[in-house]
């Protein structure tokens, strides 16, 4: 008789809570899959449209990549654009009083839609002195103790680690990175974790890692996933202007038999094959811009440099292909499932990702149940209207309808 009360207590308070059930598996039937915009601190100088704080599309975002600041030799990490951190992470100031106004910062706009909002520590340009900083205990608790401080004044929601690269020789690195970098990882992990316990707030810990083989084996790849909530890899740059011929920015497939690794699904296969990293921590990183290739009309073709004429100001974003996307001609490459352009006024070819290679990208991590994607960087799409069509596919393809 004690077992049927009980049961009949726990299954009243079941159907008492459906409603509340039946939101919760909506929620994580639409919302499982992350979106994480980066947003870069200096992008306000040269924008023609940025932007802003209040213009991001939140409701399309699960979480923010707030980039970037760096580390100093010492451990201690400071902001890339001093001037953008204050008008971004404290907000908009009082004109009579001079004090930010309360919710205008952008982590409050946040997380008044409910998305996190990393800091994103490194970057290409700014990976100099990991090696120095992971070097030894003291810096690496310095470095440890300073993502804690800026996690308390700006209210971030965790740390996004983005070295690039452990032995990277250019960058300053020496073999002993590997092992290093994992110990900047576990400090920072338990410096997170001592937070937590005192605001009872859940702290993330995440890394962006390379796409290649070469590259990330100057990580303890295994070991430092026990660390991060999530990995975040670089799924573009597989060509550019870097190389001896053009080629895709962000294949999501091989274009060619002789060309098998650089590419998305051979990068995701790295990680979940290889280093045997579940799915589910794994997000691809999709690119919002394009690189273009002078003297040129053909994938796989030799070329004369970057077109800085028609993009001189900040590189060539999505928007800003847009724009004299009425110069050239559209092609799909229908095995590495992306778009490419050719101007034979110009001769010139760009490798790009639209709408429909976003879309096919989007496809392959519900089919191959991955976290999510990563994308560098939110502004990139962001058009004088005001729409974000690339971000649109994205969050339409993982929730089943568009933005409202």
């Amino acid at each position: 008789m004690k077992n049927v009360i009980v049961f009949f207590c726990l299954a009243m308070l079941i159907l008492a809570d459906i409603p509340a059930l039946g939101q919760q598996i909506e929620n994580n039937a639409n919302g499982r899959k992350e979106i994480i915009g980066y947003y870069p601190s200096w992008k306000w100088r040269t924008m023609d449209n940025p932007m802003t704080p209040e213009k991001i599309p939140y409701n399309m975002l699960t979480m923010i990549n707030y980039a970037f600041f760096y580390p100093l030799p010492d451990g201690e990490i400071v902001g890339r654009d001093s001037v953008a951190d204050e008008m971004i992470l404290k907000g908009e100031r009082d004109s009579t009083t001079g004090t930010f106004k309360s919710g205008t910062a952008l982590t409050d706009l946040a997380h008044h839609h409910g998305v996190k909002v990393l800091l994103s520590v490194g970057g290409w340009a700014d990976s100099y002195n990991f090696p120095e900083v992971a070097s030894s205990d003291p810096t690496r608790k310095a470095f440890a103790h300073s993502c804690v401080e800026q996690i308390k004044k700006f209210g971030f929601d965790g740390i996004d680690i983005d070295w690039e690269f452990p032995c990277y020789v250019a960058h300053n690195g020496t073999p002993d990175d590997k092992v290093n970098c994992t110990l900047l990882l576990q400090i920072t992990r338990d410096s997170l974790d001592a937070l937590e316990k005192l605001t009872g707030r859940k702290l993330l810990l995440t890394a962006a890692l390379p796409a290649g083989a070469e590259t990330a084996a100057g990580f303890e790849v295994e070991k430092i996933s026990g660390f991060l909530n999530m990995l975040n890899v670089m799924t573009y740059d597989f060509c550019g202007p870097w190389d001896s011929l053009s080629g895709y920015n962000s294949p999501l497939y091989a274009p060619r038999a002789d060309d098998s690794v650089r590419n998305v699904d051979a990068a995701f296969k790295l990680y979940t094959q290889t280093y045997n990293i579940p799915a589910s921590k794994i997000n691809i990183g999709v690119p919002f811009y394009a690189h273009t290739f002078m003297q040129c009309t053909a994938p796989y073709a030799s070329f004369n440099g970057t077109d800085s004429v028609h993009f001189p100001l900040h590189g060539s974003d999505y928007n800003d292909v847009v724009k004299v996307m009425d110069k050239f001609r559209r092609y799909w490459d229908d095995r590495a499932k992306v778009p490419y352009l050719i101007s034979s006024e110009w001769n010139e070819f760009i490798s790009y990702d639209d709408e429909e290679s976003v879309g096919a990208k989007s496809q392959y991590v519900l089919d191959n149940n991955a976290h999510g994607i990563g994308i560098w960087e939110i502004t990139g799409d962001y058009l004088p209207n005001g729409e974000s069509p690339l971000l649109n596919v994205i969050y339409t393809k993982f929730n089943g309808k568009e933005r409202k």
